[in-house]
């Protein structure tokens, strides 16, 4: 069994606690757990990717076309990172985007979150698009969105992990672990289809 698990967003959105949110509950459920932060720590508005490998692996880094499941906490950067991408590839991606300084200061163009979508599906067509950021802010706070996202990709997706490892994971070792439960479990109940061909 080999499963790719791979977290973008941008510095600050909690890419790297996710990766081992998810890391540690596939711990938790006795599998072989390899992870991989490429770019040091990003500072805050910076690009990051964690890449997250679970089963019969032995090298860190996803390789290229090799991704299983894609975490895109920040719409763009599921684009950035296309190059590990599929067509079996899953994508769970938030709709709220952060607009980089390069945007504000008019050197370039924030693509439509459809644009973003239709590039992808070029790869991939199992595209889930959900508005995290909002589910987050219900659950108590916009920051939880990296954890609604895991719930999402506990519910919608055959992992094998269940939210019970991910529960313990929480209490274990995140603060504010009541706020992340409640975020988790609004994410795991949210029903959400898949884009189709238009």
């Amino acid at each position: 069994m080999e499963l790719n698990i791979l977290v973008v967003g941008v510095g600050g959105q909690g890419a790297l606690t996710t990766a081992h949110l998810i890391a540690r509950s596939a711990m938790k459920a006795g599998l072989n757990v390899l992870v991989a932060e490429t770019h040091g720590m990003a500072q805050r508005g910076g690009s990051v990717e964690v890449h997250v490998r679970i089963g019969d692996v032995h090298s860190p880094l996803i390789p290229d076309c090799g991704a299983d499941i894609v975490l895109a906490l920040e719409p763009s950067e599921a684009l950035r990172y296309a190059k590990y991408l599929n067509e079996s590839s899953k994508i769970l991606l938030n709709s709220r985007k952060i607009v980089p300084p390069s945007v504000t200061v008019g050197l370039a163009k924030y693509p439509a979150i459809e644009e973003i979508v239709e590039n992808l599906r070029k790869i991939t067509k199992e595209i889930y698009v959900v508005n995290a950021s909002e589910i987050a802010e219900k659950a108590g706070d916009a920051v939880t969105a990296n954890v609604v996202i895991v719930g999402m990709m506990l519910s919608l997706l055959k992992l094998p992990f269940s939210i019970k490892d991910v529960e313990e994971v929480i209490t274990e070792t995140m603060g504010k672990a009541e706020l992340n439960l409640k975020a988790l479990k609004m994410g795991y109940t949210f029903k959400e289809a898949p884009l189709s061909e238009e």
